[in-house]
């Protein structure tokens, strides 16, 4: 893989999708972007703006289009979906019937599949039936708001190929999006999806107006519960006190930026999740995460409250301030134990 030669397919056009290829393509490389929508494509080639992301413009060099079948003349795909049509787009790609043996994937999304419980680059790699050394996940604390605008951000390559993972790196790197390698998919996935299901606590949190300390205890005991998980599932724990893990966490529960943690605060102050979803106007992980995160908890046995008290608020058709109350009382009445009891 020449580096100064490869070429990027970005698979969504949302705005984390649109600020990739745009960083990309002004870093010099041949990117294309992929919108399933006929309609939306042809509006995003004509404007160069995305409606909600309105303040950045592509650039010209940057190919826009509907047609997935032009992913055979590029090396780099880059997965900028949302978790729910990883499957159904990387079913796509595998009736293209095409070589995929000299193509890397980057998983950009961060979800669980309901259902299978599965991560997006388990989903892609078992489609795709490719190599393990031929799917990475790139994922930390950065807003699309933020890097878009060139505002200084770092985030994490994971990946099992080390030679190939060394050459994306400098690939990805920019001279404000500093990227870091590690081997550890598993944890790097799950850092970045889990955060979402805590991010809407710390939203509700604000909602409630309950203060910098209890929100830094529940961000810290947060830690504990994905550190828990993502354990369980095979990640590496030191993953979690990294970039992907506790790094965006907070950048996720402190955000204005952030829809999970928006979203939260919007539960507070409408007492209803289908108003609160319309409120956010985009995609919100962390409601399908909380559901598969139950699943798990039940099928492992964790100790996860907070994530289980998120699920619950999830499933209540009506929410009010004393909901909320027996919630915070619940949480606080549980049995007392030292801070690193099933944690480290």
């Amino acid at each position: 893989m020449k580096i100064k030669k490869i070429k990027i397919f970005v698979l969504g056009a949302g705005c984390w999708g649109v600020t990739l290829a745009k960083i990309y393509s002004e870093k010099g490389y041949d990117v294309f972007l992929w919108e399933p929508s006929i309609k939306k494509s042809e509006l995003l080639k004509k404007t160069r703006k995305l409606k909600n992301f309105s303040f950045i413009q592509l650039p010209k060099n940057v190919k826009i289009s509907h047609d997935i079948s032009q992913i055979k003349y590029y090396d780099l795909i880059l997965f900028v979906t949302p978790s729910i049509y990883v499957r159904e787009t990387a079913q796509k790609i595998k009736s293209l019937n095409i070589n995929l043996k000299n193509k890397y994937f980057i998983s950009c999304t961060k979800g669980l599949e309901e259902k299978t419980m599965l991560r997006p680059s388990q989903i892609i790699t078992k489609i795709l039936n490719i190599s393990i050394n031929q799917i990475f996940v790139f994922s930390g604390p950065t807003h699309a708001e933020e890097v878009v605008k060139k505002k200084p951000a770092a985030i994490t390559l994971a990946g099992k190929n080390k030679k190939i993972l060394t050459k994306l790196q400098q690939v990805l790197s920019t001279n404000f999006l500093r990227v870091y390698t590690t081997t550890d998919i598993t944890g790097v996935e799950l850092g970045g999806t889990l955060k979402n299901v805590y991010a809407i606590a710390a939203g509700i949190c604000d909602g409630l107006n309950l203060g910098d300390n209890a929100k830094s205890a529940l961000i810290t005991r947060s830690l504990k519960e994905i550190v828990l998980i993502g354990k369980t599932l095979s990640g590496e724990t030191k993953t979690f006190f990294g970039l992907s893990g506790i790094g965006d966490l907070l950048t996720t529960a402190y955000s204005r930026h952030s829809r999970n943690r928006n979203f939260g605060e919007f539960l507070v102050s409408t007492g209803n999740l289908d108003v609160s979803i319309k409120k956010v106007k985009t995609t919100i992980e962390g409601i399908k995460t909380v559901k598969v995160l139950h699943d798990i908890g039940n099928k492992y046995k964790l100790d996860i409250p907070i994530a289980t008290q998120i699920y619950k608020i999830i499933n209540t058709k009506k929410l009010s301030k004393k909901i909320f109350t027996k919630i915070i009382k619940t949480l606080f009445s549980r049995k007392l134990k030292p801070e690193f009891y099933n944690y480290l």
